[in-house]
Formats: structure tokens, sequence, C-alpha cells
């Protein structure tokens, strides 16, 4: 999971979001939600591949016009499709927060990776998170500056040419 929040943040990604805080909330959101999404969306398939795969069931195809068809279909893996990106923006335009995860969507298949990586009684613990968290930290930080000064730019190249104007805005 990567935070980033209007005020405290030091280094390069501070002065960044800096100057994402002087252009008009609704335009700086939706590109630091972006960047979120493009810095964390080349995690996936490391998360998928540290992903144990699943075994496979055999499966009725389908019924078609109430017969049965004679063949079948093998299924697997519904934790590794599972694995996806999310970004968003929590709180008020005056001290909100943009956040991105990776990790599996809800449902069943998030129960089925909290038991694999914490274990159970019958399932030993595998830290698949954790393994994930050492293998993407670095390609992520390196990601992330480049990606913000992109969306800098082409923050600034929308406030230019008046698209998703809002009249109301006031320059601070």
């Amino acid at each position: 999971m990567i935070t980033l929040n209007w005020q405290g943040m030091q280094g390069e990604i501070g002065s960044l979001m800096g100057r994402f805080d002087a252009l008009p909330r609704h335009i700086a959101k939706k590109h630091l939600k972006a960047v979120m999404k493009r810095v964390l969306r080349p995690q996936v398939p490391l998360l998928k591949r540290l992903t144990p795969k699943g075994g496979t069931k055999t499966i009725q195809s389908t019924i078609v016009r109430g017969q049965r068809k004679d063949n079948f279909k093998r299924r697997g893996g519904s934790l590794r499709r599972a694995a996806t990106v999310k970004s968003k923006y929590i709180g008020r335009n005056r001290d909100g927060v943009v956040y991105g995860v990776v990790g599996f969507k809800a449902g069943f298949e998030s129960r089925k990776a909290i038991w694999i990586d914490q274990g159970t009684k019958f399932i030993r613990p595998r830290e698949i998170m954790e393994q994930f968290r050492q293998a993407s930290k670095g390609p992520a930080q390196s990601l992330l500056v480049s990606e913000m000064k992109k969306a800098l730019e082409a923050a600034a190249r929308e406030l230019a040419s008046g698209k998703n104007s809002n009249p109301n805005y006031r320059r601070r």
C-alpha cells in the first residue's frame, strides 16, 4: 500500500506533492489516482507469481437444449485471477489522502488469501505478502517519482487547455 498526502511529505515526492497542491483539487486528485494505478499495475504479475496455484476442478461445460454436452472444462487458479490494483482518494479536498493497494478482490478469494498467508490450524503459513513487499519495494519507489513528474506535466497541460475547468476555482 502506498499513500500520498498533501502535507508532511518530504524529499522529491514532497516537492512534487507541493506542486500538485497548487493545482485545482479535482485535477490533482484525478492525476494522482492515475499515478497510483500506473505505479502498482506492474506489481500484479509479481503477486500472481508468488501466489500458489490452486487445484483444478473438472466442471461440466453447459446444457444445450436440454441435453448434456459431453465435453468438460478444467478450471483452477481463481486466487491468481483475483489479484488486482485499487487506487482511491479518501477524505476532504483540504486534507485527504490518495492511496493505492495491490491485493486480492473482495469476497471468498480474499479470505482464502488471508488463510494462505497467515495460516490456519490445517494450513501452514506461507507469508506470500511479506515476500511480495520485499520484492516490490524498490521498483515501486523508483517508478513513483517518474510517474508523478509525467502526471504533473499532463495536469498542467489540462489546466492550460481549459478542459475540465471549474469556473468557481480561485487560485490561492
